[in-house]
């Protein structure tokens, strides 16, 4: 079971990362990158543009651009977002939480499906396809494997759980059992002692 979980957590910590940079690069690619530490990161990155030009064809202003981009890095920002609730639930919960695991990892692919179709509808408008469609598709049909491998992986209850249970059954029945005892003797002796 502990295999099981190692399995999924890194499947989904990849999509994570992956659906994580690129709401980076949709975000700051067309800004011209972002510079962090020294650094400029994201910069004149060539992923974006086939969709710049697909929307200048189309006629979209500067502002209306910074929308869809917007609206594609939000997506795939909500996208890592609830797969990182769904990895957390699924490697450390109990087996309620890893059931809500399922949900969640269904929630992400069903941001990444309204990405995947706002790009879709933004290159084929424009006339354009290119390597941030391809980026979309390939994170919808990874995260839609990840969540049908999920939704037939077996989930066991915890032993550990089970066990701790058990025992804090046995401690309740042995305190009843002596509290009850008690209760025998203390009415036994009130007993007797209005008898004499």
């Amino acid at each position: 079971m502990i295999s099981s979980r190692l399995y999924y957590a890194s499947m989904m910590l990849f999509w994570v990362c992956y659906l994580s940079l690129l709401a980076l690069v949709v975000t700051y690619a067309p800004q011209g990158g972002i510079e962090l530490a020294g650094l400029t990161l994201f910069a004149d990155s060539g992923l974006v543009d086939s969709a710049i030009a697909a929307m200048q064809a189309i006629g979209l202003s500067p502002v209306g651009q910074s929308v869809v981009f917007g609206l594609l890095g939000g997506f795939s920002a909500a996208s890592a977002g609830l797969l990182l609730f769904a990895l957390i639930f699924y490697v450390f919960g109990q087996e309620r939480e890893q059931r809500e695991a399922r949900p969640l990892a269904q929630g992400a692919v069903a941001c990444t499906v309204f990405a995947a179709m706002l790009s879709t509808l933004v290159f084929f408008a424009g006339g354009q396809a290119g390597a941030l469609l391809a980026l979309e598709f390939g994170a919808l049909g990874g995260l839609f494997l990840t969540v049908m491998s999920l939704a037939q992986a077996r989930i066991e209850p915890d032993d550990v759980a089970e066990e701790g249970l058990g025992e804090l059954d046995q401690v309740i029945a042995d305190h009843a059992a002596n509290h009850a005892a008690f209760s025998a003797q203390l009415a036994s002796f009130s007993r007797h002692g209005t008898q004499s």
